[in-house]
């Protein structure tokens, strides 16, 4: 995702080129992505962007190295891209990507397992990403699905290991790689907050694994942007694996030992104006707010109404400096719609804060 700061022909005007500052990356080198080559016009499939408007963009890397997009990929203003950032968002609960890696270190033994992703392949035309180890399975490849779904595969055998897109409360069945148990499966909660070595994580999802007829149930909890970042086996005891580090997209969780034991605040950071406004959530599904860190900090994002009484909490957690895109669906703590009114936004970084408006229709 990516605001538009220009938009030129070049190579005799053969081709276009736009330029971005970007606002969120899913996949991809980061240091790639602000220029994106597109045809002269749409009649030869060429993206018409319009400078200043903010794009979710699917790009493709031509033979020269270069990115590439056009209007047979689903490219398109942030506005009409709800249903893509929906399920983007669920893909950043488990994020799938060369050279992520998870590491978690049992509490009383200090043993320390690595789950690692090496390589991606395609199976019957869908791709997939490879595990050298996954929980106690070894070989195990995995992809996600466009409705949330995280499908495990070893050899011809495929099935949903975990549900982004599903209800609390809703279960399904699960079978061990080598065949040897299955679970029942059921998200209990979206709305846990975890705290690990690696991070405090809030809005996580909490998924139990039920093995009839012994010990051996478990629950995962996992964090948008980061992945699992818990694992609590039950048994004759309690064994509890928490996520230590990781590494996401290239980026290490956490970033530095010092972001993990000093509160400062930031001296700086940034709050953009919310996009698309006014919102209407019945077209739009959800408005981004946009800000950016100067340092790692605490930091609160919560939504208001016009008398001031907080509705709902979007961000509270530590965060590392950059930038941040989150979604607002027009709905309380309590997942009930907001009526139509001027609501507000305020954005606290240690001991900074600023506050913006939302103009919301239904």
């Amino acid at each position: 995702m990516g605001k538009v700061e220009s938009f030129e022909f070049i190579e005799n005007g053969n081709r276009r080129l736009a330029k971005f500052s970007l606002v969120k990356i899913w996949k991809g080198d980061r240091s790639a992505v602000s220029e994106i080559y597109t045809g002269a016009n749409s009649a030869i499939c060429g993206y018409e962007f319009q400078v200043g408007e903010t794009y979710v963009i699917y790009a493709y890397k031509g033979d020269n190295g270069r990115l590439h997009t056009n209007i047979c990929t689903r490219t398109a203003p942030v506005e009409a891209a709800g249903e893509d950032l929906k399920y983007l968002q669920s893909l950043s609960y488990y994020p799938l990507s060369i050279r992520n890696a998870w590491t978690f270190t049992q509490k009383v033994t200090q043993t320390r397992y690595l789950e690692n992703i090496t390589d991606s392949l395609r199976i019957t035309g869908k791709l997939y990403y490879h595990f050298d180890h996954f929980r106690e399975f070894n070989n195990i490849v995995a992809r996600m699905s466009e409705d949330g779904k995280l499908f495990m595969r070893l050899d011809t055998t495929e099935q949903v290991w975990l549900d982004f897109g599903a209800q609390v409360g809703d279960k399904w069945n699960v079978r061990a790689p080598n065949g040897l148990a299955d679970w029942t499966v059921e998200l209990q909660s979206k709305t846990d907050t975890v705290q690990v070595q690696a991070g405090t994580f809030v809005d996580c999802f909490r998924f139990r694994f039920r093995f009839d007829g012994a010990d051996n149930d478990w629950d995962e909890w996992y964090a948008a942007g980061a992945g699992p970042v818990n694992r609590l086996y039950y048994g004759i005891a309690l064994f509890d694996y928490p996520l230590t580090g990781a590494v996401i997209d290239g980026k290490p969780l956490p970033t530095s030992v010092a972001e993990n034991q000093n509160d400062g605040a930031i001296r700086t950071f940034a709050l953009a104006q919310n996009f698309p406004n006014p919102f209407a959530p019945a077209s739009s599904h959800a408005t981004a707010i946009r800000y950016r860190l100067a340092e790692a900090a605490a930091v609160t994002l919560r939504i208001y109404d016009g008398l001031g009484r907080e509705i709902q909490t979007l961000i509270e957690h530590r965060e590392p400096a950059g930038e941040r895109l989150v979604m607002w669906n027009g709905v309380d703590a309590r997942g009930n719609k907001v009526p139509s009114g001027i609501y507000f936004y305020r954005l606290q970084a240690g001991r900074h804060f600023e506050v913006k408006k939302i103009v919301l229709t239904q």
